[in-house]
């Protein structure tokens, strides 16, 4: 049975879980760029295909870690990820 620090614990994980599979989704759906300054002052760098790609893969990796860490944690709680 969980208590209910497991189930703050276990509310906690999915939403991080969540946020990190839309940031995901994001990061794999849209335009990413790389922009400094801010306001009407920014400006956006042009990076090469290569190079964006290799940034892309290595965010949806790490955040492919993470999802895969919360759900491990939550099945190990015994809720249903």
């Amino acid at each position: 049975m969980l208590t209910k620090a497991d189930l703050t614990r276990a509310m906690k994980l999915i939403s991080e879980r969540d946020t990190a599979q839309r940031i995901r989704d994001r990061v794999t759906g849209q335009r990413v760029a790389l922009m400094v300054g801010e306001g009407k002052d920014a400006g956006e760098v042009v990076l090469s295909a290569a190079y964006l790609a290799q940034i892309i893969a290595d965010v949806t990796a790490s955040l492919d870690q993470q999802i895969t860490a919360a759900n491990a944690a939550l099945t190990d709680m015994g809720v249903e990820p």
